[in-house]
């Protein structure tokens, strides 16, 4: 499958419940319509092309002319108005199979009316035909007996030799059953056929699904909301990294897989020693923390020294990064040990004034190089990029950065004003991650160290610089 096809697949896929309303609702309307249907009848003439002196098989292509010029809408008009038909009546004709045998065929809504039309169209149909051919004739025999007139009217003597002839000429002419159609039956049994409601549903829900699949198509270029990999690359700009579904037994391993690429792609961007990578989002959301924990954890379970940072000082909880900046604590007493020995965390702490002015390059490059006396990788989780203006000095001092959408909840223009303001910063943006994410409100999810250690539980340090 192509990238063209894939993106609209998934568009199509995402929208699959308005898809299948739509079609539910065409399906209905179907339904709907067919139920006052009532049913048609059919009335039948049969005629056939007599030619005693040609095959019948150029016959038969003879009355598919005849059943062809029978069809004309144009004529149809003509012939329902010299009949006298009425207007409802359909008006069809058919050849039968490669014979010359002709059904002129009319449909009504009663029995009566079905045959009654069929014998008027067919009668009609025929003595037309008849008649132009009855035309040609009659100048054929007109032809024949003008040079005995002319003699006759010159000297007034034709013999009968001559008079002989001719009437053998217009007797063979008027002999002549080439083309003219013949009654074969008149009359026959009318056909009665039921509405057929399945066909008709079937045509309907078709119809509905190709509808549904193009107003999915149409609101999947419109949509501003980033739903799915391609979003992130076509409207954004941005390298998707993963897709990450949503925390369900369901979606389980496919949740794993995703974490594990963002991960991945860090692990092999980010420097061995000394590395920081900051996980940032356009607007407030859950899915900056999960990401950034999930590349934590795994790092720290792959043995690399790791500390997580909450840098977001809009969030206030405990003490740490604020103090930290003010100089008001001490970084080795505020990093919490989690149950991962290789693994510690900071929180936010908290700080009265403005975190702009708390939050300086300066002062967070300072903590930056004693955490990386710590640690080989620090991830730091930033504030909303467009709500706080030192998410843009903790990502160009990080260096490192990995942009946060959650799915159906970003916009694209957030999203794409975010994307520039980090390449302005001159920071390195890895990709995004498109990730399904719990909703939060206001402050109730405060950072707080997944797993620490238990009070009076002996945890193994790594070994790292002094503290």
């Amino acid at each position: 499958m192509n990238s063209a096809a894939r993106v609209h697949g998934q568009r199509i896929w995402h929208r699959k419940w308005l898809v299948l309303a739509i079609t539910v609702l065409a399906v209905a309307l179907g339904f709907v319509s067919t139920l006052g249907a009532q049913p048609a009848y059919t009335g039948r003439v049969a005629m056939t092309v007599g030619s005693p002196n040609r095959a019948p098989d150029q016959d038969a292509v003879l009355s598919v002319g005849y059943a062809t010029y029978f069809a004309d809408p144009a004529y149809q008009a003509k012939l329902k108005s010299s009949a006298g038909l009425p207007g409802g009546v359909t008006l069809t004709a058919r050849t039968v199979a490669s014979s010359p045998i002709l059904y002129i065929e009319a449909t009504a809504d009663s029995p009566r009316q079905a045959q009654d039309a069929a014998t008027k169209a067919g009668t009609a149909f025929r003595d037309e035909i008849n008649a132009r051919l009855r035309a040609a004739q009659d100048a054929a025999i007109a032809a024949v007996r003008k040079p005995f007139d002319d003699i006759r009217a010159a000297n007034g003597v034709v013999s009968d030799v001559s008079l002989s002839q001719m009437q053998d000429q217009i007797n063979r002419i008027n002999a002549d059953t080439s083309n003219k159609l013949i009654d074969l039956q008149l009359a026959s049994e009318v056909v009665r056929k039921d509405p057929a409601r399945w066909p008709a549903l079937l045509s309907y829900g078709v119809g509905g699904l190709l509808i549904g699949c193009l107003v999915a198509l149409v609101l999947g270029v419109v949509s501003r909301r980033l739903r799915t990999a391609d979003d992130l690359e076509q409207k954004v700009g941005v390298t998707a990294l993963a897709v990450v579904p949503g925390e369900s037994e369901k979606y389980a391993a496919e949740r794993d897989r995703a974490l594990k690429q963002v991960v991945t792609a860090v692990g092999l961007t980010a420097p061995a020693e000394r590395a920081a990578v900051a996980v940032v989002a356009p607007e407030a959301g859950a899915g900056v923390e999960i990401v950034a924990r999930a590349i934590a954890d795994e790092r720290a379970r792959q043995g690399v020294r790791t500390i997580l940072v909450h840098a977001d000082l809009r969030r206030p909880s405990g003490t740490g990064v604020a103090e930290i900046l003010a100089g008001r604590a001490d970084l080795g007493k505020v990093l919490i040990q989690t149950r991962n020995p290789y693994l510690r965390e900071l929180l936010p702490g908290s700080t009265g004034d403005d975190p702009f002015t708390t939050l300086s390059r300066e002062r967070f490059t300072r903590l930056l190089t004693h955490l990386h006396e710590r640690a080989d990788l620090v991830v730091v989780i930033a504030p909303p990029l467009l709500d706080a203006v030192e998410a843009q000095v903790i990502t160009a001092t990080a260096g490192l950065t990995v942009l946060v959408c959650e799915r159906g909840a970003t916009r694209s223009g957030p999203a794409r004003r975010a994307h520039r303001l980090l390449e302005a910063v001159d920071t390195t943006v890895l990709g995004a991650v498109l990730i399904d994410a719990p909703v939060r409100t206001g402050d109730d999810a405060a950072p707080a160290p997944a797993r620490a250690a238990a009070p009076g539980e002996r945890v193994f340090t790594p070994a790292r610089g002094p503290e």
